[in-house]
C-alpha cells in the first residue's frame, strides 16, 4: 500500500486525538494509589497499573490517530527502559504540551522557536532536579522506600528488592522471573551481566518483554569477525541436528551471515541468537575470554591460533538458561570449571593489588571481577492465578529498574511537588529582568512550566 501525505489542520486535531485518547487510558495509573486498567489480549486479560504496559497495548483504528498513540506509546516505554517508572507522569506531560502547544501554533506562531523555548525550559527544569536531588549512597532503607513506591505501594516487594541488593551488592544484578507457588521469594545465583543485546529483533522470542529467552543454550565465544556462511557450516550441522538453541559470542559477523541465522530461525530451522561486539578494543578479549572460562567454552581466536572454521563441539560452552534482551544479556549458571573460574578471579584480584593502576582501569578490573565472582539476584514472583503472577512480574521488574535510577541518580520528594516547585524557581530565573526570549521561545517556556503543574 503506497504512503499518503496529509496536509491540514484536521490531520493535526485527529493525530493529537489520538494522543489524548491513549493518555487518558493510562493517566489513571498515575501515581502509588492509581488505579488497575484490564487489557483484553490472548487467553487472561491481563491487570496492571503500569502506564507503559496500558500504552504498549493501545492500537487505534483511525490511522491518524494512531499516529499520536504511537508517540506516547515510544516515550512511555523510553522512560520505563530509563528509569523503570514514571511512564504514567510522561505520558500526561505529553498531551499537556501537545494541547498547549497546538493552541498557539494556530495563533501562527512560530514553530522553532517555540520548541527552543521548550527546550530551554526542559534543560533548567532538568538541571533542578538533578541538583536538588539526595543521594541514596548505597542506603538500603532508602532503596526499599523508592521500590515500595513504584511497586504501587507494596511493601513486601519493596522488602524483597532491598533484601536482594544486600545480598549481591547495590551494583548487583536483579531479574524478576514468576514462581508457580503462591509466595514471592528471592534467589541468588551464580551467573554474569554482558553489556550487549541481541544482534538482530528477529530472534527475540518474548514479545511483550522484547527478549530472547533460551534454555540449556550451546554458547559458541569467537575472537573474530564470521565473514561468511561457509565458515559456520562445520559446529553448526552438529547443533542444528540435536535441535538445542545456541548462541553466537563474536567480535562481528557479516550482514549476509547475520540475515542467513535470522531467516533460518524465523523458518524454523534452527534456535539462534547473536551478540557481536562484546566491549572495545583491548578489554574486549579478556571480557570475552571470562565469558568463555565462565560458560565453559574454549574462546576461538587467531591470537592462539584457532579460528572459527576449527570449531568442534567440545569447545562449546552452555549455561542454564541465557536472557539476551535490547541492550543486556544475563547468562545464569554457566556450565564452566569452578577451579578455572576460581583462578581466573584470583589473577584478576592480583591486579586490582596494582597501585599504579588508573581509576578508568581500576573500574574495568573491578567490573570484571563482579561478574565472574558475584551471584545473581532473583526474585520469583508468586500468585494465585497466571494472571496474578505475570502482573506481579511486571510489578518487580518496574521496582528494580526505579531502585537502579535511584542508586545512579539519587531521589526527590513526590515527583508532582518538585514539578511544581521546579516550575516556580524557573519562572522567576528564565524571566528575570533583563532576559532576552523572544515572545514565541517565551511561549514555549510557559508551556513546559504550565504542563509541570498538572502533575
Amino acid at each position: 500500500m503506497a504512503n499518503k501525505t496529509i496536509q491540514n489542520e484536521k490531520t493535526q486535531d485527529k493525530l493529537i486525538l489520538g494522543v489524548e485518547k491513549t493518555v487518558n487510558a493510562i493517566k489513571t495509573t498515575l501515581g502509588p494509589c492509581g488505579k488497575c486498567v484490564a487489557i483484553q489480549g490472548g487467553e487472561y486479560p491481563d491487570i496492571t497499573r503500569d502506564g507503559a504496559t496500558v500504552a504498549k497495548s493501545i492500537t487505534l483504528k483511525d490511522p491518524i490517530e494512531n499516529m499520536g498513540a504511537q508517540i506516547v506509546k515510544k516515550a512511555a516505554q523510553s522512560t520505563e527502559e530509563q528509569a523503570g517508572d514514571g511512564t504514567s507522569s510522561t505520558s500526561i506531560l505529553i498531551k499537556e504540551m501537545v494541547k498547549k502547544g497546538q493552541r498557539y501554533l494556530n495563533t501562527g506562531a512560530n514553530v522553532n522557536e517555540i520548541k527552543d523555548g521548550m527546550e530551554a525550559a526542559g534543560k533548567w527544569v532538568s538541571e533542578y532536579i538533578k541538583n536538588h536531588s539526595e543521594q541514596v549512597d548505597g542506603d538500603l532503607e532508602k532503596i526499599k522506600q523508592v521500590a515500595t513506591i513504584s511497586a504501587n505501594n507494596d511493601p513486601e516487594i519493596g522488602g524483597l528488592i532491598s533484601e536482594c541488593m544486600e545480598k549481591v551488592g547495590i551494583n548487583g544484578v536483579i531479574t524478576a522471573d514468576m514462581s508457580y507457588s503462591l509466595d514471592t521469594s528471592i534467589e541468588v545465583i551464580n551467573g554474569m551481566k554482558i553489556e550487549r543485546g541481541w544482534a538482530s529483533p528477529h530472534f527475540i522470542t518474548e514479545k511483550e518483554s522484547g527478549e530472547c529467552v533460551m534454555t540449556n543454550p550451546y554458547i559458541l565465544v569467537v575472537g573474530e569477525k564470521i565473514s561468511n556462511v561457509a565458515q559456520l557450516i562445520p559446529i553448526l550441522e552438529p547443533m542444528v541436528q540435536e535441535a538445542r538453541p545456541f548462541i553466537i559470542i563474536c567480535d562481528d559477523m557479516d550482514e549476509v551471515v547475520l540475515s542467513t541465522l535470522v531467516l533460518n530461525t524465523l523458518q524454523g530451522a534452527c534456535r539462534c541468537c547473536v551478540l557481536k561486539g562484546i566491549e572495545f578494543g583491548e578489554n574486549r578479549g579478556p571480557v570475552m575470554q571470562d565469558i568463555a572460562t565462565a560458560t565453559g567454552a574454549t574462546y576461538i581466536t587467531p591470537e592462539i591460533g584457532l579460528s572459527i572454521t576449527d570449531a568442534t563441539t567440545e569447545m562449546l560452552g552452555s549455561a542454564k538458561k541465557v536472557v539476551i534482551g535490547k541492550y543486556v544479556s544475563i547468562i545464569f549458571e554457566g556450565t564452566g570449571d569452578e577451579d578455572a573460574i576460581n583462578e581466573r578471579i584470583e589473577a584478576i584480584k592480583a591486579r586490582l593489588e596494582d597501585k599504579s593502576l588508573n581509576k578508568y582501569d581500576r573500574g574495568r578490573w573491578e567490573k570484571r571481577l563482579a561478574n565472574l565472582s558475584g551471584g545473581i539476584g532473583v526474585i520469583h514472583a508468586g500468585g494465585a492465578s497466571e494472571v496474578e503472577r505475570v502482573n506481579k512480574k511486571a510489578t518487580v521488574e518496574d521496582a528494580i529498574l526505579a531502585s537502579k535510577s535511584a542508586i545512579a541518580e539519587g531521589v526527590v520528594p513526590d515527583g508532582g511537588y518538585t514539578f511544581l516547585w521546579a516550575s516556580e524557581e524557573a519562572k522567576k530565573d528564565l524571566f528575570k529582568k533583563g532576559s532576552k526570549w523572544t515572545e514565541d521561545e517565551a511561549v514555549g517556556i510557559q508551556i513546559v512550566l504550565d504542563s509541570l503543574k498538572t502533575i
